[in-house]
C-alpha cells in the first residue's frame, strides 16, 4: 500500500507545472503586446494603451501641428514697431525643433529582444512620464531674422576714420553705430514663450524681437588716444634720370618705388616699437611684384630686379631724421646715388643690410607716402613738442681718387692701352642732426660717417700675359655678392 506522502507528490507536481505554464504564457502574452504600457504619458498627453502605430501617427501629427504654428514678430523699441510693421513666421521657420525621434526610440525595448525582456521593460515603464522639450536652432533662427529684417542686417557700423588733409592737418570722420536683432536674447525669449506641444496648441503669443546696438571696432576716441596730432617730419626725393639719358625715371623703377611706397602707406608704429623695412620688401614683392630696373652689385650699376627700393628707404630715413626719431640700423650705399645728398641715403640688401628705426616718442607715429611720376614724398605724423625741429647737415671730409684697373685684351698691340670706363671719385662724409628750439640750435648729434667707394678707371691693354692684371672687382668678404637697391641681379638679356 502506497504511503500518504507519495500519493500527494503527483498532484502537487501537476499543480506546479500548471502554474508555471500559465505564468509563462501570461508573460509571453504581456511581453508581445503591441500597445504602450498602462498609464504611460508624455507631458499632458496620455499615451498608455495606444498601439505603437497609433503613437507614432499621433506624435507626427502633433509635431507637425506644433511646428506649423505661426508667431507674429515685431521689433522692440523700433520706429517700425510703432508703425505697425509686423511679420509672421512658423515655429519651424524660426528654428524651433522637436525631437520626436527620441520618444520613438524609448519604445524600442518594447519591440526588440525576447518576450521576457520585452515584458520586463513593459512592467518597468508603467506609469512613467516621458518628456521632450522643444529647442531653438540658432543658425536657422538667424537665417529667419535675416530674411525678415534684411535692411537691418545690411546696414553695417562704420569705423571712425583719421583723415590727413592736403595742408597736413589731422581730422576725423566719426564712427556710426547701428542696431540689429539680438539673436541670443530672442532665442531665449522664443524658447520661454513656446506653448505645450502635447495638447496641440492653436496660437503663440506675439513676440517682440529685442535689438542690440552694434558698435564699430574703431571710434574717434580710440584714434585720438593714439596722439597723432600733426606732421612731425617729411622729405621728398625726385626720380633720377633714366639710364638711357631720357627724361624721368625708367618705368620699372617707377613701378618699384610706387609699389613699395603703397605698402608703407598708413603704417602705424606704437610707442617704443621698431620699424623694420625688410618685411615690407617681402610684402611688396608678393603683392605687386618687382620689375627690372638698375641695381648696385659689386660696386657697379647693373641690370636687376627691384631697382628703386632704396629711394623709398632713403626718403623715409630723412623723414625719420627730421622727426627726431631714433635710428636703429642704417647703412649708406657703396656708391653715391643721384636722388639724395651724400650721407643722407639708406640702402637695403636682402639678408645683408636693413633699415630700422624706433618710435621713441610716447605717442603713435603714422607713415604716409605719396609717389607720382615726378618723385616720392614721405610724411610722418605723430606728436612731438611743437617748438622743437630738426635739420640735417652733411659734410664731405675726404674725396677719394679713383684707382686704375687693367684688363687684358690680347687683340691689342703689345703695350697699347685703351680706356674702357672712366673712373669716378669716392667720398667720406659725416652727417649731423641739428636740434632746434624755436629756430635756434640747441644740440648737434653726429649721425654717421659714411664711405662711398671710388669707381676705378678701367683700361684695356695687352701686356703679353695676364698674371698681374686685375680682371674683376673684389667680392664681399663672404664671397657672395649682395644686391643693393634691389632684390635680384643681374638680369642680363
Amino acid at each position: 500500500m502506497m504511503p500518504p506522502v507519495t500519493k500527494l507528490i503527483g498532484p502537487l507536481l501537476i499543480a506546479i507545472l500548471s502554474v508555471t505554464v500559465i505564468a509563462c504564457g501570461t508573460a509571453a502574452l504581456y511581453g508581445s503586446s503591441q500597445r504602450l504600457p498602462h498609464r504611460l504619458h508624455v507631458g499632458d498627453w496620455v499615451v498608455g494603451g495606444l498601439t505603437f502605430q497609433e503613437f507614432e501617427l499621433q506624435l507626427a501629427e502633433k509635431q507637425a501641428s506644433f511646428l506649423g504654428l505661426k508667431a507674429t514678430l515685431s521689433l522692440e523699441n523700433h520706429p517700425s514697431a510703432a508703425a505697425g510693421s509686423k511679420a509672421e513666421r512658423t515655429l519651424a521657420e524660426l528654428g524651433v525643433e522637436l525631437d520626436a525621434q527620441s520618444l520613438i526610440e524609448k519604445t524600442w525595448p518594447l519591440r526588440q529582444g525576447s518576450v521576457l525582456q520585452r515584458a520586463k521593460a513593459r512592467w518597468a515603464m508603467r506609469g512613467q512620464a516621458w518628456t521632450v522639450s522643444p529647442s531653438v536652432n540658432t543658425d536657422k533662427l538667424l537665417a529667419a531674422l535675416r530674411q525678415v529684417y534684411p535692411r537691418l542686417y545690411q546696414i553695417k557700423p562704420k569705423d571712425a576714420v583719421r583723415v590727413i588733409r592736403p595742408n597736413d592737418t589731422v581730422d576725423y570722420l566719426p564712427e556710426k553705430s547701428t542696431v540689429q536683432p539680438d539673436e541670443r536674447m530672442f532665442a531665449e525669449r522664443l524658447a520661454a514663450s513656446l506653448p505645450s506641444w502635447e495638447q496641440s496648441p492653436t496660437d503663440v503669443p506675439e513676440l517682440s524681437v529685442p535689438l542690440r546696438v552694434w558698435n564699430p571696432a574703431i571710434t574717434v576716441e580710440m584714434l585720438r588716444a593714439q596722439g597723432i596730432v600733426r606732421s612731425i617730419g617729411h622729405f621728398t626725393t625726385a626720380y633720377p634720370p633714366s639710364p638711357d639719358g631720357g627724361p624721368g625715371s625708367a618705368e620699372g623703377r617707377l613701378h618699384n618705388v610706387q609699389s613699395t611706397a603703397a605698402s608703407l602707406q598708413d603704417t602705424l608704429l606704437a610707442p617704443g616699437a621698431v620699424f623694420d623695412y625688410a618685411p615690407f620688401i617681402k610684402q611688396t614683392e608678393e603683392a605687386f611684384g618687382y620689375k627690372e630696373a638698375p641695381v648696385i652689385m659689386n660696386g657697379k650699376l647693373v641690370p636687376g630686379i627691384g631697382g628703386g627700393i632704396c629711394q623709398v628707404s632713403s626718403t623715409l630715413y630723412m623723414a625719420v631724421l627730421h622727426a627726431g626719431l631714433e635710428i636703429v640700423e642704417r647703412r649708406n650705399h657703396s656708391l653715391p646715388v643721384s636722388y639724395i645728398p651724400l650721407g643722407q641715403d639708406a640702402t637695403f640688401a636682402t639678408g645683408h643690410i636693413n633699415f630700422k628705426f624706433r618710435n621713441n616718442t610716447p605717442h603713435y607715429v603714422l607713415i604716409r607716402t605719396q609717389a607720382d611720376r615726378k618723385g616720392l614724398t614721405v610724411k610722418l605724423f605723430g606728436q612731438t613738442p611743437a617748438d622743437i625741429s630738426y635739420a640735417v647737415e652733411s659734410r664731405t671730409i675726404e674725396k677719394l681718387e679713383p684707382p686704375t684697373k687693367f684688363v687684358h685684351n690680347p687683340t691689342l698691340p703689345r703695350g697699347k692701352q685703351v680706356p674702357i670706363t672712366p673712373g669716378k671719385p669716392g667720398y667720406i662724409v659725416e652727417t649731423y642732426r641739428i636740434k632746434k628750439q624755436n629756430g635756434r640750435e640747441i644740440g648737434r648729434e653726429k649721425i654717421s660717417r659714411d664711405t662711398y667707394s671710388a669707381q676705378p678707371n678701367v683700361i684695356a691693354m695687352n701686356s703679353g700675359g695676364d698674371a698681374d692684371l686685375d680682371r674683376s672687382f673684389p667680392a664681399p668678404k663672404d664671397g657672395l655678392p649682395y644686391v643693393e637697391d634691389g632684390v635680384k641681379g643681374p638680369a642680363f638679356r
